[in-house]
């Protein structure tokens, strides 16, 4: 970066690559909510029973608008944190910029960095999810009803439904996406055209992003599945406590289990193609907008 340049120019450049990538990527995240989501009743079901499904609940509109602002909050939000804060958090922890570390360095820097990110956006995460899933239209498409609903009848340790899911699918996404994204862009150099810069980018963070789906998509199956029977269950009041997390810890891998036992080892991978096309997509849209935007902006 430039002498003249402060960090948080980083910024405005950052946003705009994440909020252009949360909108594009919108039909596909839902979708494949909606396909992880079923992994709770012990069948995948297939795409086009889920699409007529949700249609007939929330007709055409909803795949527009069901759930879209806490998802476009969401979204953006995260990758701003995690793409603001991993080139700080590499620089501190190994003293040397990012593009001079290894994969390793990489990964356990990127980690460190996806912890704001995981806790932050977990009432959001499952606003998003209830909303999604609100068959009766009980919230009205409105985080701030759901936000009201689960204080009211399960308190604050409500909103951290599912956080340790939450918490394992940011970590170990942003790890494996940003430990691999320099290799992947690197090998797409060698067979595309040089001065095709863009296109190098995209098809770099694609494979970057794919790549990263593959160690994410268990822990969000099983915390998505988690997140809905307890929201579908009876509200109770939990007050904070040591063996409240610890509860959380068994139970995400108690519903992991429950999937195994009901669809084998592949029930954790249930809407894995759709993941994995979402965070591809996304991987290769901020890895090409990112670079993009700065250069518009004037940030190196």
């Amino acid at each position: 970066m430039a002498s003249n340049q402060s960090i948080w120019s980083t910024l405005p450049p950052i946003t705009a690559g994440a909020l252009s990538t949360a909108t594009l990527m919108y039909p596909v995240d839902l979708l494949r909510a909606l396909k992880m989501s079923a992994a709770a009743e012990g069948k995948g079901g297939s795409t086009v029973t889920l699409i007529k499904n949700f249609y007939a609940t929330h007709g055409l509109k909803g795949f527009a608008t069901q759930g879209v602002v806490p998802e476009m909050v969401r979204a953006t939000y995260m990758r701003v944190l995690k793409f603001f804060l991993f080139p700080i958090t590499h620089q501190a922890m190994f003293n040397k910029p990012e593009n001079k570390g290894s994969g390793l360095t990489k990964a356990i820097a990127a980690g460190v960095a996806s912890l704001p990110e995981g806790f932050t956006i977990q009432p959001i995460e499952v606003s998003k999810i209830a909303l999604q899933l609100d068959k009766e239209k009980k919230f009205n498409n409105q985080a701030g009803a759901v936000i009201r609903d689960i204080l009211k009848t399960r308190g604050w340790t409500g909103l951290f439904i599912g956080y340790f899911g939450i918490q394992y699918r940011q970590t170990s996404w942003t790890a494996a996406y940003f430990a691999s994204l320099q290799y992947f862009s690197e090998q797409s150099k060698a067979v595309l055209p040089a001065d095709w810069k863009m296109t190098q980018n995209l098809a770099g963070g694609f494979a970057a992003g794919m790549f990263g789906a593959i160690f994410n998509t268990p822990g969000d199956v099983i915390r998505s599945s988690q997140q809905k029977a307890i929201l579908a269950a009876e509200p109770i009041k939990h007050p904070f406590s040591v063996g409240l997390c610890a509860s959380g810890v068994k139970d995400f891998f108690a519903m992991g289990s429950k999937i195994v036992a009901a669809n084998g080892i592949g029930g954790l991978y249930m809407g894995f193609g759709f993941k994995a096309m979402h965070l591809g997509g996304s991987g290769a849209l901020l890895a090409m907008l990112i670079p993009w935007f700065k250069g518009m902006m004037g940030v190196k």
